[in-house]
């Protein structure tokens, strides 16, 4: 891989696009971290992408992301947690976010899918322009859902990411299908070369997670964005340490915010059976929609719900266009949690990351909950 990407310094060219595939705990996640540190290591900036919306390293679960890692990112810090981005810097570069809304990346095939030509596109146009970037490469860390529609994910994730080396990890089958749908690929279109496919075995050091230990990695995924890493006390003279209440880098804020303030919108995906089409016809409408919620209906079962803030300019557009796609395909501003609906008051209780009001008014709604 590194003589690729001296190739693509030679020539300014692309650099090796790598797509991550295997199944669950299969050692996805720690590879791509690896191979970022290394590349970091020897002076380059490659792109981080992780499109598991489960158990995302880069955001909070429900969300896909992406960004240039360079060495403000990458610390010793970072390889303890389950997040890349425990360890950045004040002023480092922030990921794009996109807000997918679930941790069951089956639930909405036409949004993610979307989502996936959208960072695509994003990552194209961030390297068009610099040549030492794109020479520095993208590392793709896939979901592990490769079944069925997840297999579907993982070839349109290849073409919108034009991924040229595809690693997959401790699974025959996945590989051996892989290759089936490559030389058929190649096969039709000989103009286009077919990326690189190799096989690894999984990480000996890999232990399965079970569902309790999982929610627990998401909680703590959540906790760590509002409040950062704890901070140990420091020892005594004497060298003992006190028994202390843990304290935190970050200090969150509970805001308070009356209905009719906010618009929070819920995605749904209305996708038509080709059975309920005339022959040879496409959906014309959208498949996703987007359904804001009335300032009736918001009733205490929206407590604990983590809401996706939209970025000022993309709820500009949405007012101005009125199109779903003006923000769930745009990056998110950050995120609030909601710790209290007062229905009598009419007032939502957030909790927020920094102090003020919200970045904007249109917020998104998922199946995505934290309680702390």
């Amino acid at each position: 891989l590194d003589s690729n990407n001296n190739t693509a310094n030679s020539k300014t060219a692309q650099g090796p696009r790598i797509l991550l595939a295997g199944p669950t705990d299969c050692g996805k996640s720690s590879l791509a971290r690896v191979l970022t540190a290394y590349a970091v290591k020897l002076g380059r900036s490659p792109l981080l992408v992780d499109l598991d919306s489960s158990q995302n390293m880069l955001s909070v679960p429900g969300t896909l992301a992406a960004i240039p890692v360079s060495s403000d990112i990458i610390s010793a810090d970072c390889y303890c947690t389950s997040s890349v981005l425990s360890g950045v810097s004040h002023g480092a570069m922030m990921p794009l976010v996109l807000w997918y809304g679930s941790q069951d990346i089956t639930s909405h095939p036409d949004l993610y899918k979307a989502q996936l030509q959208k960072l695509g596109s994003a990552i194209d146009e961030r390297l068009s322009g610099e040549a030492e970037a794109s020479a520095s490469g993208v590392i793709v860390n896939a979901s592990g859902c490769i079944e069925d529609v997840g297999y579907e994910y993982l070839l349109h994730a290849i073409d919108a990411f034009q991924i040229n080396v595809v690693l997959v990890l401790g699974h025959d089958r996945l590989y051996s299908m892989l290759g089936t749908h490559f030389r058929a690929e190649a096969e039709k279109n000989q103009a286009r070369e077919a990326p690189k496919l190799i096989k690894l075995p999984r990480s000996g050091g890999v232990v399965s997670r079970d569902a309790s230990f999982r929610r627990a990695s998401r909680s703590q995924c959540i906790k760590r964005y509002f409040y950062g890493n704890s901070i140990s006390p420091k020892p005594a003279a004497d060298g003992s340490v006190s028994a202390v209440t843990p304290h935190y880098q970050f200090s969150p804020c509970l805001i308070e915010v009356p209905f009719d303030d906010v618009q929070i919108h819920k995605l749904s995906n209305i996708s038509l059976s080709a059975s309920l089409l005339p022959i040879s016809a496409k959906q014309s409408t959208d498949p996703i929609q987007l359904t804001t919620i009335a300032s009736s209906e918001i009733t205490p079962k929206f407590q604990h719900s983590v809401l996706a803030v939209c970025h000022p300019s993309s709820a500009e557009k949405y007012e101005r266009s009125g199109s779903a796609r003006d923000l769930y395909l745009a990056g998110v501003a950050g995120f609030v949690v909601v710790e209290k609906v007062d229905v009598d008051k009419g007032l939502l209780s957030l909790l927020s990351p920094c102090a003020g009001s919200l970045p904007s008014r249109n917020l998104l709604v998922g199946d995505i909950f934290w309680m702390e």
